[in-house]
């Protein structure tokens, strides 16, 4: 076996390795010009200068779209690659698309390729691509609103990003990041509609106030450890990052633990029912505080009347979604059907997560709140006069299962190793990853009588997807420094990992146990 895992890991660090050649060799990447740009401190060339400067070189006027269908194809493919190998140690296939991310992530930061230096600093790249977008301004005029002087100077961050957008390759580069971006977003956005047709609104009921004590323990433990955690580490981030990272431990992924009783055939069980009802209520709450921690963070300051405002935003939102969504979908689709009644199936849902993700997003709420309310009030009932061809789900699920793993990837992509060379960030995923699984294994407290508390707790555990969706979403908004998102990634992969062994002792210690009764 550890030959084998030998053999998995040299071959992953191959092809990795040339996966990064690829990309390299796929962009043209010009060295000398990149050194130029690296040595020339005061360079201040624009996009639009840089492409009048050299109208007679096709090459510089030619749209960067094959480069990015480079990209996407290399994504994908990796990503394959790293669920292969994951699945093949038994183990998540989100945790191999976040692993495989994290090594060709850092092998092209460490050889210093403009894409993925840009892509490593994600967080800080696209408030500049917002503001050169939204308000016409050069990108060396946007830099200077945004970052401060600081970061500006000779061997920054923001400088060298600066210096990347604004050299010869500079549109090609932008155009790269910007697409792998967009095609993350999409997968998340599909990522939490496959979540919401998933759940049913009747298993929210059914399983009662036992699920619904457990789903509010393993949200509001977590929130205050993490917050205290904060406090102690980070005392100089300010309440917006602690209450932004307390809320990123409040998230549970349970596709682990449902997985791991499907492949031991505990579907059935009490524990399993009460987990997977949690579970569900779990996501609602987490998307509730999702919202207002976003909220506060766009403000930047703790206010009792907007925190109020979003709370109130998201349970009306999630409220008239779910109470009147059901009977508008059944009125719309025969009429949508009178247009497309092949591909309605296909078509009409994705068109309302689209539309409810953006409703969302313009009041304030993260996109993802509408496209798993869009899941939630969609039924297979409502096309039963319409279409006979395959479920929703089916449909749906090869977009998912294209695009979601970008979002992966790209997430593991802008963890920085190095950073861990710091104690602070080595702290960081220590003290997280204690407060993940404590917090969730005090879940399994008022699980009542009948059953496993220890299990009930331990499937709680796994934060997979949804924590990386919060620690993205921070990053995105700034609040999470590139060290900080490091950790929440460290405490993803260890919760992900130990979840499954620790399920199965459980459960087969619970077997056991009644074997001898």
């Amino acid at each position: 076996m550890m030959l084998q895992n030998r053999r998995l890991s040299l071959l992953l660090l191959a092809i990795a390795s040339l996966t990064v050649v690829g990309i390299r060799a796929g962009m043209q990447t010009q060295q000398s010009a990149w050194a130029d740009q690296g040595s020339g401190a005061t360079q201040k060339v624009e996009p639009a200068a840089a492409a009048g400067d050299s109208e007679h070189d096709e090459s510089a006027n030619e749209l960067p779209f094959s480069p990015i269908l480079l990209e996407l194809a290399v994504i994908i493919g990796v990503a394959m690659l790293g669920r292969w190998l994951a699945e093949s140690l038994k183990q998540s296939a989100v945790l191999g698309e976040l692993l495989i991310g994290v090594v060709i992530g850092n092998i092209g930061f460490w050889l210093g390729i403009p894409l993925f230096v840009m892509v490593m600093h994600l967080g800080e790249a696209m408030p500049l691509f917002s503001e050169v977008w939204l308000t016409g301004r050069s990108v060396t005029e946007a830099a200077s609103e945004i970052f401060s002087a600081s970061a500006l100077a000779e061997g920054g961050s923001a400088r060298r990003l600066v210096e990347m957008m604004t050299g010869p390759e500079g549109p090609r580069y932008v155009a790269m990041t910007f697409a792998l971006w967009l095609f993350s977003e999409l997968g998340v956005i599909l990522l939490l509609f496959m979540v919401g047709l998933e759940s049913e609104i009747d298993e929210m009921l059914a399983v009662g106030w036992r699920a619904l004590l457990v789903a509010v323990t393993g949200v509001v433990a977590p929130f205050f450890l993490g917050l205290l955690v904060g406090m102690w580490l980070l005392p100089d981030a300010g309440a917006t990052v602690h209450i932004f990272l307390a809320a990123t431990l409040c998230a549970t992924s349970v596709g682990i633990t449902a997985r791991v009783f499907r492949d031991l055939g505990k579907l059935q069980t009490r524990e399993a029912k009460v987990i997977l009802g949690a579970a569900v209520i779990d996501d609602v709450l987490g998307l509730i505080i999702l919202a207002v921690v976003v909220g506060i963070a766009s403000t930047g300051q703790i206010d009792a009347l907007e925190i109020g405002r979003i709370s109130l935003l998201s349970v009306l939102f999630l409220g008239s979604v779910i109470l009147f969504g059901g009977n508008l979908v059944r009125w719309l689709v025969p009429l949508v059907a009178v247009f497309e009644k092949h591909h309605v199936k296909l078509l009409f849902p994705l068109a309302l997560a689209f539309l409810l993700a953006w409703a969302a997003s313009a009041i304030e709420l993260a996109p993802i709140v509408g496209a798993f309310a869009a899941g939630l009030i969609l039924s297979e009932e409502h096309f039963k006069n319409v279409s006979a061809t395959a479920t929703m789900a089916n449909l749906i699920a090869p977009l998912e299962r294209i695009f979601a793993p970008v979002f992966f990837v790209l997430m593991g992509m802008q963890v920085n190793l190095q950073s861990f060379l710091d104690p602070t960030t080595l702290w960081l995923a220590l003290a997280f990853s204690a407060v993940a699984i404590i917090g969730k294994l005090v879940c399994g407290l008022p699980a009542g009588r009948g059953t496993d508390r220890w299990t009930i707790g331990q499937g709680m555990i796994p934060r997979g997807e949804v924590g990386l969706i919060f620690a993205s979403i921070g990053k995105g908004l700034g609040v999470v420094s590139g060290s900080v998102f490091s950790a929440l990634v460290a405490m993803v992969v260890v919760t992900t990992l130990i979840t499954p062994i620790s399920l199965k002792w459980s459960l087969f210690r619970t077997s056991g146990a009644e074997d001898k009764i």
